[in-house]
């Protein structure tokens, strides 16, 4: 994990240390999400292309809609949907109008995996009060 103790001793403005152990804070809890989800064999973004294909109104995008809906701009889309099929938690589906167009359709078993990966992730506690994530929730948002 990332040592925060030395942020608070780097010779630059609060503001610089501020997002330092930002970053310290995200890598920390992306290792501990990604440990929490280990066992069901994906990873975070495979997790976050299951989320959005579950929570679409049809279970099915097109890969261009998919990483519209991403949480993060990732180039490794393509090669992530075909690890997801060789897992059966996805499928793709050619369009007959138009070649380009690939559908992407989350499975019974891609439904399972993102319900119980969801799971998993909500049972890390943040050592926040209610209040202060709120707070904190805020303060990120004017990013």
């Amino acid at each position: 994990m990332a040592n925060k103790k030395l942020v608070k001793h780097l010779d630059c403005s609060t503001e610089q240390r501020a997002l330092v152990m930002l970053a310290c804070v995200s890598q920390e809890v992306k290792v501990t999400y990604e440990r929490l989800i280990n066992e069901f064999g994906i990873s975070l973004l495979q997790l976050n292309i299951l989320h959005a294909l579950a929570h679409s109104e049809t279970g099915t995008l097109t890969v261009n809609q998919l990483k519209a809906v991403m949480l993060d701009e990732t180039p490794n889309v393509s090669r992530t949907l075909n690890k997801l099929v060789d897992m059966e938690l996805v499928s793709k589906a050619r369009s007959e109008r138009d070649q380009r167009i690939v559908f992407i359709s989350i499975t019974d078993k891609g439904i399972q995996t993102h319900h119980d990966a969801d799971q998993a992730i909500l049972t890390y506690q943040s050592p926040l009060t209610e209040q202060e994530s709120e707070q904190l929730y805020q303060l990120l948002s004017k990013f």
